[in-house]
C-alpha cells in the first residue's frame, strides 16, 4: 500500500530536530526515496505533525521537498517556523531638570562671559512638572513550532526619582514640585529634590557664582569680593562676608562679620546679626544686632542698632535707627566724625514719598475717569439713550472710578499712620552705656546735639524741642 510505504519511509529514513528555542523545525532525509516510491505534500505533513510539529509548516517548501527529494538529501531543511514572541519595551523616564554638576558661566549677549553667575540655583515653581514616566509596555508571546506558546519578557518598569519636597500625581506617571524652591537632579541616587533651603557647602565663589532664590539661603563658607546672594527667605552666612552684596526679604546672619571695603552692601526685611561691620551699606526694615563693633559704615534701621559685646563701638559714619541705638562706646578718642540718628525711620520715609507719587497719579485718574463719566451722562440726558457701546463704556468707567476711590482712601490711610509713627518720637533715644567721644553727632527726629566734650554713661533723649544727655540711671 502506497501511504503505508510513503509513512514507513519516512520514519526510517528522515530525522526531524526542534532548534532556535522551539522557533525552527529542521527536516534531514538521509537517502531519496527508492524508484517507484511517490512522496506526497500530505504524507510529508502528516510525518512532521507525528514528529511534534505542529505550527509553522512551510507548505512551499514541502512541496518542492517531494516534487524533487532527490535535491535535499543530507540537507538540513527548515521545514516549520514558529512565531517570535515580542518582547515588552522598558520604562522611560523623561526629566525635565539639569544634572545637579559642573555649571557653566553665563555666556552673555554680546558674546562676553558673566564668571559671577554659573547658573547654580535652579528655581522651579509649586505644581511644575520635573519628570514624566513612561510606562512599559506588556509583551506578546511567540508560539513555537511544537504548538506550546513562547511567553514575551515584559518591558521593565522604572519608579519616578521622587526626593524631598516632590510628589506623584494620580495618573502615577507625573512628578511635580510640591513647593517653590531649588530643584536638585542626582542621578546617582535617582532622586529629584526640591528644597526651600538652599545651601552652599563651601564659599560663594567662582565654582557657585550668584545665587538668587525663592526661599531661604545658608553658606557654610565666605561670600568672597563681588559676588552676590539674593533670597526672599533668610540669608544665614557662616563665615564673613567681604565686600558682597546681600539681600533678604528675611533675617540676615553673618558669623563672622562684615568686611564692606567700602563697597559691601546689605539689604534685608528683618533683623541683620553679625560680630562686626567694617566700611559697609547697611538697609534693613528691623534690628541691626551687632556683637563688637560698627566702623565708618551706613547703617539704617527701621527699628533699633544694638551693639552687644562687652566692648562695643560706633565708630565712624551714619548710623540710623527708628526707635534706638545703643552702645557701650560712641565716637573715638580721635574725634572721629561720627553720626547716629533715630526716630527718623528711614523705611517709613521712604515709604512716604512713594505713598505722595501715588496718591498724584491716582487722583489725576480720578479726575479722568470723572470727566468721562459726566460727559457720557450728559449725553443720555440730552439724547434719552445710550448707544450700547456708550452704555457699556459707562458703566465700567463707573466701576474703574470706585476702584480708584478705594486705592486713594487705602493710601491716605496708611499716610496717616506713618505720620502718626514719625510724629512719635518721645521714645526714641540713644543710650551709651560707657563713654562718648567729641566728633559725635546725636540727632533726633529735625534735632541735632553735637558732642564737644567727652561724656560717660549718658542717654540722648528729646525733650522740649531739644536733644539733651541725660545720665543713665
Amino acid at each position: 500500500m502506497q501511504p503505508m510505504e510513503e509513512k514507513s519511509w519516512w520514519n526510517n529514513q528522515a530525522k526531524v530536530y526542534i532548534e532556535d528555542g522551539g522557533l525552527t523545525g529542521v527536516l534531514v532525509m538521509q537517502s531519496a526515496p527508492p524508484d517507484g516510491l511517490v512522496l506526497s505534500l500530505q504524507g510529508l505533513c502528516e510525518y512532521l505533525q507525528n514528529a511534534g510539529i505542529q505550527y509553522g509548516i512551510d507548505s512551499a517548501l514541502c512541496q518542492e521537498i517531494v516534487n524533487t527529494p532527490g535535491l535535499y538529501v543530507n540537507e538540513r531543511l527548515p521545514v516549520a517556523k514558529g512565531k517570535q514572541p515580542v518582547q515588552g519595551q522598558d520604562a522611560r523616564i523623561e526629566v525635565y531638570v539639569e544634572e545637579d554638576g559642573e555649571r557653566k558661566p553665563k555666556v552673555l549677549e554680546d558674546g562676553r562671559v558673566d564668571f559671577f553667575d554659573m547658573g547654580i540655583v535652579k528655581l522651579v515653581k509649586k505644581g511644575q512638572v520635573l519628570a514624566v514616566r513612561v510606562p512599559p509596555t506588556p509583551a506578546q508571546d511567540g508560539v513555537a513550532v511544537t504548538g506550546h506558546p513562547i511567553p514575551g519578557k515584559p518591558g521593565r518598569d522604572y519608579r519616578l526619582p521622587q526626593g524631598q519636597n516632590t510628589v506623584i500625581e494620580q495618573d502615577g506617571c507625573t512628578l511635580v514640585a510640591a513647593t517653590d524652591g531649588h530643584v536638585v537632579y542626582r542621578p546617582k541616587d535617582n532622586k529629584i529634590h526640591v528644597f526651600d533651603e538652599y545651601v552652599v557647602a563651601k564659599d560663594v565663589d567662582f565654582s557657585v557664582g550668584n545665587i538668587e532664590f525663592t526661599g531661604s539661603v545658608r553658606v557654610l563658607g565666605n561670600v568672597q569680593p563681588g559676588f552676590k546672594i539674593i533670597a526672599e527667605g533668610d540669608v544665614e552666612i557662616h563665615g564673613y562676608m567681604d565686600a558682597a552684596l546681600i539681600e533678604a526679604g528675611g533675617n540676615v546672619t553673618i558669623r563672622g562679620g562684615v568686611q564692606g571695603r567700602n563697597k559691601g552692601v546689605i539689604r534685608a526685611g528683618g533683623n541683620l546679626r553679625t560680630p562686626f561691620i567694617q566700611y559697609a551699606l547697611v538697609d534693613i526694615g528691623g534690628s541691626c544686632l551687632v556683637g563688637e563693633s560698627i566702623m565708618h559704615s551706613q547703617i539704617n534701621a527701621g527699628s533699633k542698632i544694638v551693639m552687644e559685646g562687652r566692648r562695643a563701638v560706633i565708630v565712624g559714619g551714619i548710623v540710623r535707627a527708628g526707635e534706638a541705638v545703643v552702645t557701650r562706646v560712641l565716637g573715638s578718642p580721635m574725634a572721629t566724625p561720627t553720626e547716629v540718628e533715630v526716630g527718623v525711620h528711614p523705611h517709613l520715609r521712604t515709604e512716604l514719598v512713594s505713598i505722595s507719587e501715588s496718591l498724584k497719579k491716582v487722583g489725576a485718574d480720578i479726575d479722568k475717569t470723572q470727566k468721562a463719566i459726566t460727559l457720557l451722562e450728559q449725553m443720555a440726558t440730552a439724547g434719552g439713550k445710550l448707544p450700547a457701546d456708550k452704555a457699556a463704556l459707562l458703566k465700567k468707567l463707573k466701576i474703574t472710578l470706585e476702584h480708584y476711590k478705594v486705592e486713594e482712601e487705602e493710601l491716605l490711610f496708611r499716610r496717616s499712620e506713618i505720620e502718626l509713627v514719625l510724629q512719635d518720637v518721645k521714645s526714641a533715644h540713644v543710650q551709651v552705656i560707657e563713654a562718648v567721644h567729641p566728633g559725635v553727632k546725636v540727632a533726633i527726629s529735625h534735632y541735632a546735639h553735637y558732642v564737644r566734650d567727652p561724656l560717660a554713661k549718658v542717654c540722648f533723649v528729646l525733650r522740649d524741642a531739644e536733644v539733651r544727655a541725660v545720665p543713665l540711671s
